[in-house]
């Protein structure tokens, strides 16, 4: 059966339309300047059909990320992408690390791809190493994913390893898919992310989105990268067309105007609050693991449930208990704007006496 396994739905429970919600990892800078102008200004053309191929957003996206514009396909979010991969890959198994985002494991199911998992330990730190390139080796699959920061430990995966991951998969006709839709949070991007490997690879997908760095998940927009041309066909063939509403895409031009100032002005803001809360947390007794994201991730020493105290103080925390190699100790703790991280550890200090 269906269940929702994301978090960022706490408003929508009855009762809780004034809590502060930190289960879901937006940017607390909140959406940039002229895209709300841009949504209304675009509002007269909800009567005609989107363009399926979102032309401008490509060109302009692939200014920004410096990629061929042929390099990208855009989708309702990163999650319908997701979605389309194993049907355009023709997907039999698909490897995954234990823990990492529920959806890629989903939409292997939906498809009916068998699904192996590669496990983190928490005493690597959750890290992803050189063990995993073997148990791809050893499984032969047909789909990899690699989410860069990880979803939930906010770990950094080195770009050598991807390399070295690369390499063996296209050796064995494997495709990797590295999702960094949180690597526009982390210092040094730049020095992390996968483009470099695009065109020398074409077994590579890239997965961006808006939703978290542009503070947009209620527009739904997501991109990838690849340079084969073939699977680009394929992801619009594999779901349905106008995938971006005339409205995500009036969005999602606004938002890469002075993107640059202002994905710098975030990563300045979210790296300093999320050490606050690191070291106010790891004061409280809670083992905090070293994130590169804009959350936090920490296991709870004590025996209550951190997730169900916090909510009786109007503060809503995502459990990891639903992550494959976690259980209900682990937890994910969004960093928001200053007023919201302040409230955060007083109300924690009261949960823990």
């Amino acid at each position: 059966m269906y269940e929702y396994s994301h978090g960022g739905n706490a408003v929508f429970e009855r009762g809780n339309a004034d809590i502060v919600d930190l289960s879901a990892n937006i940017n607390p800078l909140g959406v940039p300047d002229g895209v709300e102008s841009a949504i209304i200004r675009e509002f007269p053309n909800i009567s005609r059909y989107p363009d399926n191929f979102n032309t401008l957003l490509r060109k302009k996206t692939a200014e920004f990320e410096g990629v061929n514009p042929e390099r990208l396909f855009f989708g309702n979010g990163a999650s319908d992408i997701i979605f389309r991969l194993p049907r355009a890959i023709k997907a039999e198994k698909v490897m995954l690390c234990a823990p990492t985002f529920a959806d890629y494991a989903r939409s292997a199911m939906s498809y009916g791809a068998k699904i192996c998992r590669h496990t983190l330990y928490k005493e690597n730190d959750f890290a992803l190493d050189s063990n995993f390139i073997n148990a791809v080796q050893k499984e032969s699959p047909n789909l990899v994913y690699i989410c860069n920061p990880n979803n939930p430990t906010g770990k950094i995966t080195k770009r050598e390893l991807i390399e070295e991951l690369l390499n063996c998969c296209e050796k064995i006709g494997t495709s990797v898919v590295i999702d960094e839709c949180f690597m526009d949070f982390t210092n040094q991007a730049a020095l992390h992310t996968a483009k470099i490997f695009l065109e020398k690879y074409q077994n590579l997908v890239i997965l961006k989105a808006f939703t978290k760095i542009f503070a947009l998940p209620g527009i739904r927009l997501g991109y990838a990268l690849c340079s084969d041309k073939i699977l680009i066909e394929s992801l619009y063939f594999h779901g349905a067309d106008w995938a971006v509403s005339n409205l995500a895409q009036a969005a999602g031009l606004a938002a890469l105007d002075g993107a640059e100032d202002f994905i710098n002005r975030t990563v300045k803001f979210t790296t300093a609050q999320r050490k606050i809360l690191e070291n106010g947390l790891s004061q409280l007794g809670y083992k905090i693991f070293n994130s590169e994201a804009n959350y936090v991730f920490l296991q709870n020493p004590y025996s209550f449930d951190l997730r169900e105290k916090l909510d009786t103080q109007g503060i809503r925390i995502r459990s990891c208990g639903n992550y494959h190699g976690l259980n209900n100790s682990y937890y994910r703790i969004a960093v928001s704007t200053a007023e919201n991280n302040a409230k955060l550890l007083p109300a924690t200090g009261r949960a823990t006496c």
